[in-house]
């Protein structure tokens, strides 16, 4: 009687045993009951029905990445590039992962390559490489709507690389140079336009001080005549007629003394002056 006793408490125990679950953080356990799905169980401590009740899948809920592939395709000017993803994901609803598909990672690999081509295909190969941004923001909201149907979330997907063949490859190299070499002309002729552009400048400004130079002096001279003409004008004229005549008589005796002067011209004034005198002489 005694081992019976023993044998059903330990079948009681193993019964119980069989009904705890400890759910790990970073998973969730489907339960079945009687072959259909029940509920799901999140992390930390749970009772289930043993026999009745079964854990069918442990789901791992954490982020991850698929497996890089290069996608090729075509893009609208026709050209053949291959993309490489990075694609990360996490699940949300573990029953959607388990029930709705059965592949998960390579179900989102098809989907993504078909939306990949269709986006791809609607860019030319300059927008590839220059918009990457927003061909992941096409690439998300595309997804979207599927991985939801599965219970998955795309945490981040990106562009890491865009390959393309040897001959698209040397006709770009080629356009970068032509490019390149564009801009060197453009800008050279920029410079020359403005080293021109400055010398005329610097031309112009000469030419106004010139000018200006040229006033000033003018003003100049026309105050000394306009003074002169005042002071004649105020009876200063008998004077100036003196200092000349000085003047004259300073330059005749320089060249009196000189040796080789042989001729002499002498002013007309100072020869009716001289001549005054004379007769002025002879009269005494």
């Amino acid at each position: 009687m005694e081992l019976v006793s023993i044998a059903l408490l330990i079948l009681v125990l193993v019964f119980f045993g069989l009904g705890i679950k400890i759910v790990p953080q970073s998973q969730n356990f489907v339960i079945e009951r009687l072959g259909r799905y029940n509920r799901t169980l999140e992390a930390g401590l749970h009772i289930i029905i043993p026999v009745i009740e079964a854990v069918r899948h442990r789901v791992d809920i954490l982020e991850r990445q698929l497996p890089t592939s290069k996608i090729s395709t075509i893009t609208l000017d026709n050209v053949t590039i291959g993309i490489d993803l990075a694609i990360l994901f996490r699940v949300v609803h573990a029953e959607k992962s388990v029930y709705r598909i059965n592949n998960i990672d390579q179900a989102i690999l098809t989907t993504v390559t078909g939306v990949v081509r269709s986006v791809i295909g609607k860019t030319d190969l300059d927008g590839v490489q220059s918009n990457r941004r927003s061909i992941t923001e096409a690439i998300e909201e595309e997804l979207r709507a599927v991985t939801e149907e599965w219970g998955i979330v795309l945490s981040r997907v990106e562009v890491i690389d865009v390959e393309v063949d040897d001959e698209t490859r040397k006709a770009m190299q080629l356009q970068l140079n032509a490019e390149r070499n564009r801009r060197a002309v453009v800008r050279q002729a920029e410079g020359e336009k403005e080293a021109a552009q400055l010398q005329a400048d610097a031309d112009l400004y000469t030419a106004q001080k010139q000018a200006e130079a040229k006033r000033v002096l003018a003003d100049a001279d026309a105050y000394a005549v306009n003074a002169v003409a005042k002071a004649i004008a105020n009876g200063g004229e008998s004077a100036i007629n003196f200092e000349i005549k000085k003047i004259q008589a300073k330059a005749i005796e320089s060249l009196g003394v000189s040796e080789s002067s042989k001729i002499v011209i002498l002013p007309a004034e100072l020869m009716e002056s001289l001549s005054s005198v004379a007769s002025r002489l002879v009269s005494k």
